[in-house]
């Protein structure tokens, strides 16, 4: 069955915010640049860290249909994680105390087939949400 021709209940990406140890590493960049007075350096820092964040989130895009759900990775090269909604054992979010504040988290798609997560969605904003609409379906 072809995605297009599903019902789409979530399509997303991870949050800006699952990199934010990115944007702590460019604002240590941009202020020691600052420091040191060469301030196209740091601002070129700032901005080659908010690419490199955006070039990591478009890597992911994460897809729950009706029938299944579905990661693709890759930018390039493509790698594709699907399983049927019916084959769903379990459906768990893990968050890490950071995560929690910053409000993502990741939700982990257990197949009754498998006893570890075959399908994990990364860095979604607001997990717990997300989950209730998959378990909705």
């Amino acid at each position: 069955m072809s995605e297009i021709n599903e019902t789409i209940i979530y399509r997303g990406r991870s949050s800006w915010l699952n990199y934010h140890c990115l944007y702590v590493m460019g604002i240590f960049l941009f202020g020691f640049s600052i420091k040191s007075g060469q301030i196209k350096e740091g601002i070129f820092s700032l901005f080659f860290v908010i690419g490199l964040a955006a070039i990591f989130r478009a890597r992911y895009l994460f897809t729950v249909t009706r029938d299944r759900i579905i990661m693709r990775a890759g930018l390039i090269a493509r790698n594709t994680n699907e399983m049927q909604l019916r084959h769903i054992r379990a459906i768990n979010v893990r968050q890490g105390i950071i995560e929690r504040i910053l409000g993502i988290g990741s939700i982990v798609f257990i197949s009754a087939a498998e006893s570890e997560a075959a399908v994990v969605f990364k860095g979604i904003s607001d997990p717990y949400e997300v989950k209730e609409r998959i378990r909705g379906v």
